[in-house]
């Protein structure tokens, strides 16, 4: 595995130097904005200003600050508009590469970014990926937003590499894996608390939250075909609920061998906890294609090590279908899968169409703007088939190339991980989570649509955490 050599500074400065710099700047930009918005976002400004200072001051509160802002604030945007408008989850990514890069001047060693397996592959998949965007510009107008929701997806995609070497270098696995089921937790237990709680109640408390960019009114409740008179659909504060449910299938997956390890890395009470209130705001979701690629997940993990998760999981089928409170949950899948819901349906439809426009773009698609023909739309519910719209056959490939080579080196890998529980636990759960996210690809598009960045970043997350628990490392000073 070779080393991408980072330059190093010559001076070192001190960890309060640069976080009463970073707030001295802070304080300066509040100032000046005091004349242009209200008196009361200045005030949060200050609070975000010294926590964002504290956080890129050290890698560990970075990943800390990232990994809370995906759970727990993942549409949250900034109350104020500069050029455009920039959510928690950008700054929060911004300065994970400000750390990084910090970390030789604070004193600290280096971390320079490694040549992992699956680095050409990625590389090679964000070329095309603007490429294809350079491409499709005449077929409509370039917005701020679409600028830079593209600029999001080549940041989050570059910051695999970050992450993994990262990750890798510090011996940061067993840190992250805590985080995500802490947070996972936290998480699920906001949605599940939404959901219990009155619907006036819900919509007021979802309603307070218009400033940082949040929808309003009853439409903040979801439910199926956004017919009240069906189930609810929990959200958490993810606002779409396929999307909140490919959340919890990451961090459910993650989570899940710690809960059969030997030595997990949490209190096993705790990360049983915090499974349990994941699995049930899963099921709350009604995602009926995160809950099957999160059976999927476990069904890997029990496969290759832990038998009792199997069991598990064919006890927790057994319940779902014949509890009596399940009911209408078996029915909604039963539907789908004979293709009678009007849900299906629109799928099907979105898959014909999907179809027709990339036999007319094959190679690089119509790009991330719009397409060129009327009759055309970009948008279905399948992540290969939405690389495929935006980006071609020559993308689709692209990826699957990114993939095929991190499992080709996980099966050389697992060998060495197996022979420590806590290693292969990691190791595991950070490739179910990926298997997960494959195979709910197949139902929705959000873990790779520049419409949902913080999907787009969790799946980017998971990905650096199998490609650093591929590697035999020892790790260096923090």
């Amino acid at each position: 595995m070779a080393s991408l050599p980072l330059p190093r500074g010559h001076a070192h400065f001190p960890e309060w130097a640069v976080v009463a710099l970073c707030a001295a700047l802070a304080g300066v930009g509040i100032g000046a904005a005091a004349v242009f918005t209200n008196p009361l976002f200045l005030v949060a400004g200050v609070g975000g200003a010294l926590v964002a200072a504290w956080g890129i001051a050290d890698l560990r509160r970075a990943l800390f600050l990232l990994v809370v802002v995906i759970g727990v604030l993942p549409r949250f945007a900034l109350p104020v508009r500069f050029v455009f408008t920039p959510t928690f989850l950008d700054l929060a990514l911004i300065g994970v590469w400000v750390a990084w890069v910090l970390r030789p001047m604070l004193g600290k060693p280096a971390l320079p970014l490694q040549r992992f397996p699956i680095t050409l592959p990625l590389l090679a998949l964000v070329l095309v990926a603007v490429i294809t965007f350079v491409i499709g510009l005449p077929n409509g107008a370039l917005t701020p937003l679409v600028l830079r929701r593209f600029v999001e997806l080549l940041l989050s995609l570059l910051s695999v590499l970050l992450l993994a070497s990262v990750i890798a270098q510090a011996g940061l696995e067993r840190l992250v894996v805590r985080l995500v089921v802490l947070i996972g937790g936290l998480s699920a237990l906001i949605g599940i608390a939404l959901y219990l709680i009155p619907d006036d109640l819900a919509i007021r408390a979802l309603s307070a939250l218009r400033p940082f960019g949040y929808p309003t009114g009853p439409e903040v409740l979801r439910f199926i075909r956004d017919d009240p008179a069906l189930m609810q659909r929990a959200t958490g504060l993810w606002i779409d609920p396929n999307a909140f449910g490919g959340f919890l299938l990451v961090v459910g997956a993650i989570g899940l061998p710690q809960a059969f390890a030997r030595r997990p890395l949490l209190p096993r009470g705790v990360v049983v906890l915090c499974l349990a209130a994941i699995v049930l705001a899963l099921g709350l979701t009604v995602s009926r294609g995160a809950m099957l690629a999160f059976a999927a997940a476990a069904a890997l993990v029990g496969m290759l090590r832990y038998r009792s998760v199997l069991a598990l999981l064919a006890l927790g089928i057994g319940l779902v279908l014949v509890l009596p409170q399940t009911r209408d949950l078996v029915v909604h899948f039963v539907e789908g899968f004979q293709g009678r819901d009007l849900a299906t349906q629109m799928r099907f439809g979105e898959y014909k169409d999907a179809l027709r426009l990339i036999e007319r773009y094959p190679l690089f698609g119509v790009g991330f703007i719009s397409t060129p023909d009327v009759d055309l739309y970009i948008g279905v519910s399948s992540m290969y088939l939405l690389i495929a719209q935006q980006m071609g056959l020559v993308g689709l490939l692209a990826f699957a190339g990114v993939i095929l080579v991190l499992f080709a080196y996980a099966a050389r890998a697992w060998r060495s991980a197996a022979q420590d529980d806590a290693r292969a636990a990691v190791f595991l759960g950070a490739h179910a989570a990926v298997v997960g996210v494959l195979i709910g690809g197949i139902f929705d598009h959000y873990f790779f649509s520049i419409d949902f960045h913080n999907a787009v970043m969790l799946f980017c997350l998971a990905l650096a955490l199998a490609a650093a628990s591929q590697q035999t490392h020892t790790p260096c000073a923090r």
